[in-house]
């Protein structure tokens, strides 16, 4: 559960403005803007698993910073995050994986600051399974988390599928 204080936080508006990457946008105070997406993504699961159509990669990308700055920490971040997570698990039985960006050698920091949120946010509706896929070539370790709710029907063979999908990639 959300702790009283994480409740009470206030957070920003933001809209859906949809597409084919289910986008939404908010703007915080420091004029930053951000987009957060659920890009289909049927491509994760082998094409035999009936729940590939309800799968999304989750990404969060500041589009726009004209103060040139690193985002600050604003708690109302998180917390708008989070009410856009749970606007879009309002339909359906839906599967979301988030993949830590790698470009910068960050992974593991935003890996941290995601589990921080989604510990902080969950709730008794979602449940959450981290897995990391090996090293490449620049020894890298790419770290994935998938995202369902707890009253998913096909849960454990979700989970399963998951595992085995990143078991297979390793290097």
């Amino acid at each position: 559960m959300p702790t009283e204080e994480h409740q009470s936080l206030p957070k920003y508006d933001f809209e859906f403005v949809g597409g084919k990457f289910n986008s939404y946008l908010f703007q915080t105070q420091y004029d930053i803007i951000y987009e957060i997406t659920f890009k289909p993504n049927g491509y994760i699961f082998e094409e035999n698993h009936s729940f590939k159509e309800k799968t999304f990669e989750f990404s969060i990308i500041p589009i726009e910073n004209p103060n040139k700055i690193n985002p600050p920490l604003d708690k109302r971040v998180p917390n708008t995050i989070a009410s856009i997570f749970s606007d879009f698990f309002q339909q359906h039985h839906r599967i979301v994986v988030y993949a830590c960006e790698t470009a910068d050698n960050r992974a593991s920091a935003r890996f941290r600051k995601f589990n921080q949120w989604f510990d902080w946010y969950k709730g008794t509706s979602f449940f959450k399974v981290d897995m990391q896929m090996g090293n490449d070539n620049k020894g890298e370790i790419y770290f994935t988390s998938l995202i369902i709710k707890i009253d998913n029907p096909d849960a454990i063979e979700i989970v399963a599928a998951f595992r085995q999908m990143i078991m297979s990639n390793q290097k």
